[in-house]
Formats: structure tokens, sequence, C-alpha cells
């Protein structure tokens, strides 16, 4: 029993390793700076922002504010040039959200990215919201725009 005991736990673990480790996966980091972030089919996705080193996540940015408190990687892998994020995510609007993220850029002077969220509507209905960005680096940060600020744009 004892042994059977110990199999069973070192196989849990074993099989939660792999999770664990998409889950502490790092984001390509930007460089520091002022990004001008443009969506043709989100007016709310249109802004310049200051990045300073160290809060350079561009999903916690850009697609999910608290992405590492509220949403939990499922997937993580490469896709061509890019890489494809899926995460299960809490909103408290929506409740559970379905997040699927393709990106792709050298995140120095460019990137992009492909948002899909997918979540139930108060009539039990499937809702799927897709946003397409671009982001493009636009040199040093203005004195009245700090590091983590944003300044909201009209497409």
């Amino acid at each position: 029993m004892k042994k059977f005991t110990q199999f069973s736990t070192h196989l849990a673990i074993a099989t939660l390793l792999p999770l664990a480790a998409v889950a502490a996966q790092d984001f390509p980091a930007r460089k520091a700076g002022l990004w001008e972030i443009k969506s043709k089919d989100n007016p709310f996705a249109n802004w310049t922002t200051c990045i300073g080193a160290g809060k350079d996540n561009f999903v916690d940015s850009d697609v999910w504010t608290d992405f590492g408190k509220e949403c939990k990687v499922v997937t993580s892998k490469k896709n061509g040039a890019g890489q494809t994020l899926v995460a299960n995510c809490e909103a408290a609007g929506t409740g559970k959200v379905k997040l699927t993220v393709d990106y792709s850029g050298n995140f120095e002077s460019a990137y992009s990215f492909k948002s899909i969220s997918e979540f139930k509507d108060s009539g039990g209905n499937i809702t799927r919201q897709v946003f397409n960005v671009k982001a493009t680096y636009r040199g040093e940060c203005p004195a009245d725009l700090g590091p983590g600020k944003k300044k909201m744009q009209r497409p």
C-alpha cells in the first residue's frame, strides 16, 4: 500500500509539472519607451503607452489587466513565426472566459496580436469577441507620460 501511495504521489507531481511550466511562461519583453497601440476592430484599443523597465508584459497591459491574478494558462505553444496562448480567466462582468491570444513580432520595434474572448452571455449563448491589434515603437516617452501610463486616442 505504501508503494502505491508513493507511486500515486509521484504520478500526480509528474502530471502537474508541465502545467506549472506553462503557467510560469515569460512573455516577450517589450523595449522600454513609447508604444502606439492600434486596432481597427476595437475602438477602445487605440492608445499610446509608456513602457518602463520591468513593466513590459504586453498581455497584462494590452490584453487582460491582472492576467496573472485572474487567468490560468492552459496551453502556450509556438505557431510558425509567433506563439498561441490559451487561458481560462475569471471576469467580474461575464464570469468564466476562454481567452486565446496569437502574437508575434520582435517586441523591439513592433508586435501584433489577435485576442479572442469567449464567454456565456446572460441568456446562456456563447459570445465571442475578436480584436486584432498592432503595436509600434515610437521612441522615448514624452515628459507628460510616465511609465505605465496610457493616453487614449481616437481611431
